[in-house]
């Protein structure tokens, strides 16, 4: 018995989809700040959608079953490098 509640390609395949979503919220939002390309969307509307797709990431991360100390770490690796830019650029 499969312990994923659909193959694993399908799963990848949602996962990619729900990114792409996510991405356009980000953006839809993004605009919502700036104002250079402005949006008929108020912000308060695409903070609920950019909440909204995180959510559906973050379901398929969760069922996908991947290791989680490993993303964990890589995470944690990431962050310090982001930071160590950002202080590199402030001098």
């Amino acid at each position: 018995m499969s312990c994923w509640l659909m193959p694993f390609e399908e799963l990848l395949a949602g996962l990619a989809e729900e990114c792409g979503e996510l991405t356009q919220a980000a953006l839809k939002l993004r605009r919502t700040f700036n104002q250079v390309n402005p949006t008929p969307v108020d912000q308060d509307a695409a903070i609920d959608k950019l909440y909204e797709e995180i959510a559906d990431v973050l379901l398929y991360i969760d069922e996908l079953k991947l290791c989680k100390e490993e993303i964990a770490r890589i995470k944690a690796y990431k962050k310090e490098r982001w930071l160590k830019r950002l202080e590199s650029a402030k001098k």
